[in-house]
């Protein structure tokens, strides 16, 4: 009888530790959720991590923190490639986003990835914010993602 009570005791208090567990996992997950939601584009200047298109190729950049992207909130959009800057306008109707009138300076660089990642962000119809703070951008005909940090 005792040993069944001492059986009782430990599952309770075993079930009543993951109940806990359970609940600030699930706290968690919901203040992971609220802070995605709160990001804006304008938030950071975002560093490209990672293109992963759908035929499964990877495109990393060959220097780490190189290319960024910087949304200002007068529409225009500041970008900085391992070669280049270049400037122009975007705009955002719900998650859908469109660059323009994107200009460049006119450095020669030898093996540059700019003109490959021009070419990118030429293709991006919308984006989203990961629950780990990453800016995503879509491309058209859902072909890839380019992946910020």
């Amino acid at each position: 009888m005792i040993r069944t009570l001492a059986y009782i005791t430990v599952g309770l208090l075993i079930s009543a530790s993951l109940g806990c567990t359970c609940l600030q996992q699930s706290d968690s997950s919901t203040k992971t959720e609220a802070a995605s939601a709160a990001m804006t584009l304008g938030m950071k200047e975002w560093s490209w991590i990672q293109t992963i298109y759908n035929n499964d190729t990877t495109i990393t950049p060959a220097k780490a923190g190189i290319f960024t992207l910087t949304f200002n909130s007068d529409d225009t959009v500041h970008v900085s490639t391992d070669c280049n800057r270049m400037n122009g306008s975007y705009s955002v109707d719900g998650r859908k986003l469109n660059f323009s009138k994107l200009a460049a300076t006119r450095m020669y660089c030898p093996d540059s990835q700019e003109t490959e990642f021009a070419e990118m962000l030429a293709q991006v119809t919308s984006f989203l914010f990961t629950p780990r703070g990453e800016l995503v951008l879509e491309l058209k005909f859902d072909s890839g993602q380019i992946l910020f940090k």
